[in-house]
């Protein structure tokens, strides 16, 4: 996302001023004729843009929190990415890397979700896209998530007393206790999470493009069989 569709080819790029609203066209030389299309800025943080590839490489690969979608790109979706982006860049300042193998791991299975590694190498050519480029994507979401390991699972405890209340007093079984331990735990960190980013958010200049209610039509397709149409989840889910 650091770089202007770097992950494109024979893309050219302008002077995109304060970067607000700008569209880069990329002109694709294809046999005897030449197809044109848009590619919409959508959101600088930082200095740092993201367009609306990145955001549908991100929906069709299921990283950070987005699920498969065909349908146009809406304001939700540009917030998840922002808040993926505050965090990705915070774990790079404290130096939090994903080991190599989880790396490689992510990309695996972010490839079995479009059935299989040549699926997704099919899709990327179908595209357009640079596969080391999508592949910084997939680090990114796992740096994300490694983020979130190191600087909330550590931290948030559940009492005997919130347990209780969650699946009332009396004996329990083992299994029960667990699972509701693991929610409510899960929920503490969404809490937490929730507090760094609306702080995370204020400290960071954020600069939105003008995305109507309509949304922003995706740049390429969603690959087959993994982009169900509809509206996606709220981005305030952090999933």
């Amino acid at each position: 996302m650091a770089a202007l569709l770097r992950h494109r080819s024979g893309v050219l790029t302008r002077n995109l001023g304060r970067l607000l609203a700008a569209l880069v066209l990329v002109a694709a030389a294809i046999a005897v004729a030449s197809a044109a299309f848009l590619d919409a800025v959508l959101v600088d943080v930082n200095g740092a843009i993201t367009t609306a590839s990145d955001v549908a490489i991100a929906r069709a690969l299921s990283l950070f929190g987005l699920k498969p979608s065909d349908a146009s790109i809406r304001i939700d979706d540009v917030h998840r990415v922002v808040d993926a982006r505050l965090v990705a860049e915070e774990a790079m300042r404290l130096q939090i890397t994903p080991a190599p193998e989880d790396v490689d791991e992510a990309w695996r299975a972010a490839a079995d979700r479009l059935g299989g590694m040549n699926a997704l190498r099919q899709w990327l050519d179908q595209a357009g896209l640079d596969e080391a480029w999508v592949r910084t994507l997939v680090e990114a979401d796992v740096r994300r998530r490694r983020f979130t390991e190191v600087r909330f699972h550590a931290f948030v405890f559940v009492s005997e007393d919130e347990l209780t209340e969650t699946i009332g007093p009396g004996s329990h079984s083992l299994d029960a206790r667990e699972k509701a331990l693991s929610a409510l735990r899960e929920a503490g960190i969404a809490r937490e999470l929730a507090a760094w980013l609306t702080e995370a958010r204020a400290r960071a200049t954020i600069r939105y493009a003008n995305i109507g209610p309509a949304g922003v039509p995706l740049p390429f397709s969603m690959p087959a069989g993994v982009a169900p149409a509809g509206r996606l989840p709220s981005s305030r889910d952090h999933s």
